[in-house]
């Protein structure tokens, strides 16, 4: 799904030039489940970025699904993004005044689709992350681990084959945390790749495959076998 060769990222910082990611080699196969673990810094969420397509290589190649997007244009990464990946975040990233079917069927309404057919695909979706009897709900009454999963729902409606995610448990408390973690392990059972950015030792354990980052360096990729 996921292949990097000598990807590398570099930000202008005045006269000089400041690396963030280097020389980054990477797979991640179809239907793995994955983290990317590191501190603070080390290049987690630019790594993640740069999967997504919300940001480009400096140099080196990327593959995704097979397919060189390497120098892909904002209007291509746009669109891959509309028909490939979905995106969770820690903040959620709801729209207050906005209910969670309406929500949820936002990138819908971006594709040109009909309102009772959004509704529609909205409702099945939400109907998946367990909360179609809270779709009529705004976010401010919805509970922390119930946004995460109108945010799941949001990135899942348009049947996604990759799941990025950037510390989805990370505002949550431990239980909730645990719930959410659950749903993206049934996400990924059912045939998504998924990848989490995370601090939480809990869920990288969770997860098959597990990329280790360490000041802008890939360091350690350890497949479950591999890990002690």
């Amino acid at each position: 799904m996921i292949r990097m060769v000598g990807v590398a990222k570099v930000y202008p910082m005045g006269s000089e030039i400041s690396p963030i990611l280097e020389d980054v080699t990477l797979h991640v196969p179809q239907g793995m489940l994955a983290a990317i673990i590191g501190p603070s810094g080390s290049g987690k969420t630019t790594l993640l970025n740069l999967i997504g397509g919300l940001d480009t290589p400096t140099q080196g190649q990327y593959f995704l699904n097979g397919q060189d997007v390497s120098h892909f244009s904002r209007e291509q990464w746009a669109h891959e993004r509309n028909r490939t990946i979905g995106f969770v975040f820690q903040s959620f990233q709801l729209i207050p005044a906005l209910s969670a079917r309406d929500n949820v069927a936002l990138p819908l309404v971006y594709r040109g689709v009909a309102p009772k057919v959004r509704r529609a695909q909205a409702d099945q979706a939400l109907e998946h992350v367990g909360l179609g009897h809270r779709r009529d709900h705004r976010p401010s009454q919805l509970s922390g681990g119930q946004q995460q999963r109108v945010a799941i729902a949001r990135a899942l409606i348009g049947d996604p084959a990759l799941l990025l995610a950037d510390e989805p448990t990370g505002n949550l408390d431990q239980a909730t945390g645990q719930e959410i973690l659950a749903l993206l392990q049934t996400l990924n059972r059912a045939g998504k790749t998924v990848v989490i950015v995370t601090h939480s030792a809990e869920v990288a354990h969770a997860c098959r495959q597990v990329i280790q980052m360490q000041d802008g360096h890939l360091v350690r990729v350890a497949q479950e076998m591999e890990r002690v």
